[in-house]
């Protein structure tokens, strides 16, 4: 088992797992390297990733139905120069329908059916996303998926739900519950004035005189 994964019961939670009532035991999941957490039921089952940026991959019971949630990361230090207060302008201009179009790409006739930047994943602000496609590897067939991208900090989380495409309906909730567990490790200040220990935006401005009055200028 890989050392960045510290999986642990918590036998007080319940997640529906379906669209019936039921409720069962969820996993709760840390990964270290990828600075998030996630929560599945346990009737999942952890699986090998099969991206690079794969960090965590959750398959669910249901043999003809190839239910699955992978979570990516990936590097993007572009935008740590920008205040945090820029977050949600980066994610709809960096991280909306023309990234979803590229990422899609991986896979067989892909249809991008809906987008829209008012979503959330873990601390971060999302562009939420629905689409089909046709595997490109393994069993060939139709899938129908919900995908989350968010950029926290210095990392892109990607959030893939998907199932056969008959068998989509019936994971849906589930898909979005373990969406609503994500959590990102807290790495951003939330200080106005970033990790700047004093608040230098409540400062009277120190103007230097020239030697006209219009020459003044202010810092």
């Amino acid at each position: 088992m890989n050392k960045i994964l510290k999986l642990f019961l918590i036998a007080t939670a319940f997640l529906s797992v379906s669209i019936s009532s039921v409720s069962a035991e969820v996993f709760y999941v840390e990964n270290d390297k990828g600075r998030f957490s996630m929560s599945f039921p346990d009737s999942w089952a952890l699986s090998h990733n099969q991206k690079p940026d794969d960090m965590l991959t959750v398959w669910a019971p249901g043999e003809y139905d190839y239910a699955t949630c992978r979570m990516k990361v990936r590097e993007d230090r572009r935008f740590l120069v920008y205040p945090v207060r820029y977050s949600g302008e980066i994610q709809r201009s960096a991280y909306s329908k023309d990234f979803w179009f590229d990422y899609l790409n991986e896979h067989t006739d892909p249809y991008l059916a809906y987008v829209t930047d008012v979503g959330g994943l873990g601390r971060g602000f999302a562009s939420y996303a629905e689409a089909f496609y046709t595997t490109a590897v393994g069993p060939k067939m139709v899938k129908q998926a919900i995908m989350f991208a968010s950029l926290y900090h210095d990392k892109l989380y990607v959030l893939e739900c998907s199932a056969e495409i008959e068998s989509y309906p019936k994971w849906h909730k589930a898909f979005l519950s373990v969406a609503k567990s994500v959590d990102f490790t807290k790495s951003i200040s939330e200080m106005k004035t970033g990790y700047y220990p004093h608040d230098f935006l409540g400062y009277s401005p120190l103007v230097i005189y020239g030697e006209r009055p219009f020459d003044d200028t202010y810092h």
